[in-house]
Formats: C-alpha cells, structure tokens, sequence
C-alpha cells in the first residue's frame, strides 16, 4: 500500500521544479524568448561579396561588391563594408560608386553607401567626366535614382558645384539640385 507520505517529497520536487522554470522565464531579457526570427541576428557572412543584376537582354545592369556582407533574416536588411557599385545604362557612361560602409534594404531595392562616398560619371561624346562626393547616398538601382538630402559637391573640368541636395536619374539624365552655389568655366 502506498502511504501519502511518501508522495510528498516528489510532491515538494514538483513544485520546486515548476517555481524554478516560471523565475527562469521572469528573468531571462526579452529578446532571448520565442523564435530567433524575432531578434536581428546575422544569418550569413560573406567576405568579398560581389553580386551582379542581368536585364532580359542578358546585359550587365549593375554590380555590387563590398568586402563584408552581414545579412539579417528578420527585416531582409545587410551591412556592408568597403562598397563598390557600378551601373551600366544602355547609351550611357558607366556610373560608379564607392563608400566606407553601407546597408541594403528591401532585399536589394535600396541601397544606403554612407562614409565618403564618391560616384563618378564617365565621360561620353556630350559631356565630360564628374565626380560627387558626399557623406551619404541612396541609390535605388532599378528606377537608377541616386538621392541625397546632405551636402553634396559636384565637379568636373567646367564646373564646381555645391548643393544642399540631390537627385539624379542616370536612365533619364535629369539631375535636380537644391540650394546651389556653382562656379562655371565657359569653354574657349
């Protein structure tokens, strides 16, 4: 026969045990609860990264390359290091451009570089060479919009130009500046 004494001590350790699993949950911080999903936690690291998009013709759009890529499953988003970017518009120069750091967002859509950041325009028939320089830049690679709201200086052999802001769109050619102070060289 079994006497409810001897239940009490499994009784006691039952308890014991359901006590310490319910303080366990109250202390431990909130982003270690529930599924990793939830927490912005690297799942890939790649060295020397380098992607390329192809239009349906099969042509090299554009490249990207950073020497680190970190990507975050939870927002789909990657910190880059040490960026290169280069967009080739049918008829177009080629347009590149480089910063210290960066992230992608939107699986790609958007594109911060952020640090130094120099976009060069190669020269064609019309128009000479140019070179940005500003401190952060989204680039948007498939509607090929570059945008800034910081100051941005624009130079080639003609001109100097300072700006508050910019837009440009590589496919149309349109360049929308804010607040300008330019210096302009007449060609002899």
């Amino acid at each position: 026969m079994v006497r409810p004494s001897s239940w009490l001590p499994l009784g006691v350790l039952a308890f014991l045990v359901a006590l310490t699993t319910w303080l366990d949950q109250l202390v431990q911080p909130e982003g270690s609860r529930g599924d990793a999903k939830a927490r912005h936690d690297p799942d890939l690291i790649v060295e020397k990264f380098s992607a390329r998009k192809y239009g349906e013709d099969g042509q090299t759009l554009y490249t990207l390359a950073a020497l680190k890529m970190v990507h975050y499953p939870d927002d789909d988003s990657a910190q880059l290091q040490t960026i290169d970017f280069q967009a080739f518009e049918p008829r177009q120069p080629r347009v590149t451009i480089s910063s210290e750091t960066g992230r992608m967002l939107e699986g790609g859509d958007k594109i911060w570089f952020e640090g130094n950041v120099v976009l060069v325009r190669e020269a064609d028939k019309r128009y000479e060479a140019s070179r940005l320089t500003t401190e952060r830049l989204l680039v948007l690679p498939d509607t090929r919009v570059v945008r800034t709201t910081g100051p941005v200086l624009l130079e080639n052999p003609a001109a100097r130009i300072e700006a508050s802001g910019l837009e440009m769109n590589n496919k149309t050619r349109i360049l929308k500046l804010d607040r300008v102070r330019a210096t302009y060289k007449p060609r002899p």
